[in-house]
């Protein structure tokens, strides 16, 4: 077989083997010689021989565990996860570095004792000690209930303008009965986190206390993003 012919054959059996065959290789390969033919239709079988052992594969695979290859790492059942090897390597910083914690919190907003009446082991009486130690817990109060804030707004007539002018309220938006934090938080659950609409819904009438619709958090929304931009200082 000449070099120019093999070239040919190796590009159309490349392209058969990637799953890339068009109608320009068809026709070059139709312009071939017979035994041409028969070798890129082999390569063509064997091609699909490989993708149908892959696909049993995969779904012996997905029987056995209950799961896909695209399916989250957290969702796996961890008895069907392979046994990892055990960590060689001692945890934590090397001897001498300094520890890493979280900071003591710089305030104290609650102070709570507990000390045992009895042992709890077998229930004995206890003699009492001079000894004890202090744990800080930081967490968020069991029922969170939203501000809600009446705001008094005076209006007053200007003789020079001859009209009433009155104060704008700093912490909403014209005509809003929901504040800038709230549309703040929602809006970043929603489109820096993906947080669907319903489950912010969700969100805050049972952890906040506050009822929204979707219709009134989308106009929100797009209330908040047509707000004209205010001039940088310098």
């Amino acid at each position: 077989m000449r070099s120019g012919t093999a070239k040919r054959l190796d590009a159309i059996i490349d392209a058969a083997l990637r799953g890339q065959l068009d109608d320009a290789h068809a026709q070059r390969l139709h312009d071939l010689r017979p035994e041409a033919v028969a070798l890129a239709m082999l390569a063509a079988s064997k091609r699909i021989a490989e993708q149908k052992a892959r696909i049993v594969e995969l779904e012996s695979h997905t029987q056995q565990s209950g799961s896909s290859p695209s399916t989250p790492s957290g969702m796996v059942p961890i008895y069907t996860k392979a046994n990892t090897p055990k960590r060689r390597k001692k945890p934590g910083a090397r001897q001498g570095h300094p520890g890493h914690r979280r900071k003591t919190p710089a305030r104290i907003d609650e102070r709570k004792t507990y000390r045992l009446k009895r042992c709890p082991c077998c229930d004995g009486p206890l003699h009492r000690c001079d000894r004890r130690r202090t744990r800080t817990i930081e967490d968020i109060p069991e029922e969170i209930e939203p501000v809600v804030t009446e705001h008094t707004i005076w209006r007053d007539y200007c003789p020079k303008c001859r009209k009433h002018v009155e104060p704008v309220v700093p912490d909403a938006l014209p005509r809003a009965t929901i504040g800038h934090h709230l549309i703040a938080l929602t809006a970043w659950l929603h489109y820096r986190l993906g947080v669907t609409i319903d489950q912010i819904i969700d969100i805050l009438s049972y952890h906040l206390q506050t009822e929204l619709t979707p219709g009134g958090l989308i106009n929100a929304w797009q209330s908040w993003a047509v707000l004209p931009k205010q001039p940088r200082a310098g």
